[in-house]
């Protein structure tokens, strides 16, 4: 890939093109859309690049298991947010340091969701640095052979807990994350069962064993953001609000009938006491 410049073809930056891969799962995520990209293939110079993108280091990271964040700095400047993150290895115990500094513009408008994409891509640097080769290659070369192979999207790819019956690196780690949050939600007035309703509200199923690991991956990554920092636990908050909204709009209210005029009750014939025909409408059926 490379833009034109002064009649000059200038490469561009491999980072440049995940960056903006990037910013898309990002805002995917946080208006809870599913995320398309996780591996990014372009040519360059003669050779291919290719690499995880956020998402992709999350579904690693899951997969490799026991990889957490332990603490997020964050600073606001004037034209930025600088975020450090500090990821740990529980299993080796290594820990790693990830930064990363995200305008608060994009061109000539202000960028909505600039602290959230620093807060995730500060976490990526540091979580990227702790997984081996084998677990990156293996992420890796799925999802570039789903590409090839251009049928099913990437979220078919991996089964549901309901097809393998064994819970994944990924559920522990959205369970894991959503036991920390337990607190912080039930402050808000938010119910272990009312966070799992917003949980298959968002992914579309009726139970929690039929998301994806795809979908869990994507959920512990929401979670783990919302518990680092409050503002993004307030946009947490802002989400589930707004499905549930949603879904209590979306059910129709029961509708009183209105009270009989005493004359009509004068002049109408007695009602017959004998069970409804078929076809005909009971007052229990009224009901539902």
């Amino acid at each position: 890939m490379a833009e034109d410049t002064k009649n000059e073809l200038v490469p561009v930056d491999d980072l440049e093109v995940l960056d903006q891969v990037d910013d898309q799962a990002i805002v995917e995520m946080m208006t809870g859309q599913s995320i398309q990209d996780y591996v990014y293939s372009f040519k360059q110079g003669g050779k291919t690049i290719e690499g995880l993108t956020l998402a992709g280091i999350n579904e690693a990271a899951n997969r490799r298991g026991g990889i957490q964040i332990d603490d997020v700095q964050y600073e606001e400047r004037d034209h930025s947010w600088l975020v450090i993150a500090k990821a740990t290895d529980t299993v080796t115990g290594s820990s790693r340091y990830g930064a990363f500094e995200q305008a608060k513009r994009m061109g000539n408008r202000d960028d909505p969701h600039a602290f959230t994409k620093a807060i995730h891509k500060a976490q990526r640097n540091a979580v990227k640095q702790l997984l081996p080769v084998t677990v990156i290659k293996e992420v890796l070369n799925y999802y570039l052979h789903r590409q090839a192979a251009g049928g099913e999207t990437a979220q078919m790819g991996l089964p549901s807990a309901a097809a393998t019956s064994t819970i994944s690196n990924a559920q522990k780690a959205a369970f894991s994350m959503a036991t920390k949050l337990e607190g912080k939600l039930e402050a808000q007035n938010v119910t272990k069962a009312d966070f799992w309703n917003y949980v298959k509200r968002r992914y579309a199923v009726d139970s929690r064993n039929d998301m994806t690991e795809m979908q869990w991956t994507q959920l512990s990554a929401e979670l783990q953001a919302a518990a680092s920092a409050p503002e993004l636990f307030k946009e947490l908050m802002g989400r589930i609000q707004q499905l549930d909204a949603a879904a209590q709009t979306s059910e129709v209210p029961e509708t009183p009938e209105p009270p009989p005029n005493t004359e009509d009750v004068a002049s109408e014939p007695a009602k017959s006491t004998e069970a409804p025909t078929a076809g005909s409408e009971s007052e229990a059926d009224k009901l539902f």
